[in-house]
């Protein structure tokens, strides 16, 4: 199977969503429904049926040294590059914080799991679940800290709003069920698995209809520093660390790659509204490192093959 036949079907599944927006077939409320459907239910069935039944046994715990160290760079150089030279941000913790969150944080559900499930099969998810339940987490936890005062943070409520989300909830649960070794009753296990099944094909096609509600006007040179940082330097420095620092097999390389070039995930511009920052540059930042990533990730599975 070639890189188009491995991309072409994700594009497609993204521009029928995409196209059923624009057209007006499927409305703003209609698309907030269907998102509410497979971020509640759906793609939490898929991941905690999937992490139950994934062999964990033999995972290398550097793995996330290999990612994220990169990752927590690039959020350094992004938010340092807002605090100095943004015209509107100098100086301001909590916007640079959103803008280093936006260069930074991947999109690992909608876009990660079926790049990596076509190129790689499912032997690959152990490694995604691994990245993926420390993903959120940590960064937007990071976000959380360095857009609050010191004297009014509110730790309860920091864990309430980060764990109170059926995507973590789904895959602490799912480690947990491993860990210790519980088996899932057959008609438990086929349920969640039907109920799972269409988790891909949806995130894909909400992903192409949430392209419709966002706009690129102003900060086109930050959105595009950010866009270049997530997905060619960014992936640049995961496959030096991956393949250089820790030597892992190829299998584990090319999942950190992939990983690491998806674009900037639509939850970021969820904390940016939240924080009321940079909501025009992240959203912007969301469009552009979608619709680029069509050419960047086919780039990377070709420089890894």
């Amino acid at each position: 199977m070639n890189i188009i036949d491995v991309i072409s079907p994700l594009i497609l599944v993204g521009l029928v969503g995409f196209i059923s927006t624009k057209s007006q077939w499927l409305s703003k409320v209609q698309i907030e429904t269907l998102t509410k459907f497979a971020f509640n239910l759906c793609i939490p069935a898929f991941l905690f049926q999937k992490l139950v039944n994934t062999d964990l046994a033999n995972l290398d715990i550097k793995i996330y040294a290999a990612f994220y160290l990169p990752v927590l760079f690039i959020y350094l150089i992004a938010g340092l590059t807002n605090y100095y030279f943004h015209q509107n941000h100098q100086k301001d913790t909590a916007a640079s914080a959103i803008f280093a969150l936006a260069a930074s944080y991947s999109n690992n559900v909608i876009v990660g799991i079926p790049v990596v499930m076509m190129v790689l099969g499912e032997q690959a998810l152990a490694i995604v679940f691994l990245i993926v339940s420390l993903h959120s987490a940590m960064l937007f936890g990071l976000c959380s800290a360095l857009t609050s005062k010191a004297a009014s943070f509110n730790w309860q409520s920091f864990i309430k709003q980060t764990f109170y989300n059926p995507l973590i909830i789904a895959i602490l649960s799912g480690f947990i069920f491993n860990l210790l070794s519980i088996k899932l009753p057959y008609f438990i296990d086929e349920s969640l698995s039907l109920i799972g099944r269409p988790a891909i094909s949806l995130a894909l096609f909400i992903l192409g209809a949430s392209l419709t509600f966002y706009r690129i006007k102003d900060e086109i040179k930050f959105i595009c520093f950010a866009t270049t940082l997530k997905l060619l330097l960014l992936p640049l420095m995961v496959y030096l660390s991956t393949q250089y620092v820790f030597n892992f097999e190829q299998m584990t390389v090319t999942t950190l790659v992939i990983l690491s070039a998806c674009p900037t995930g639509v939850n970021a511009y969820l904390i940016a509204k939240q924080q009321t920052q940079h909501q025009q540059t992240v959203a912007g930042t969301v469009v552009a490192s979608t619709i680029t990533s069509i050419i960047t990730i086919p780039f990377w599975l070709w420089f890894l093959s």
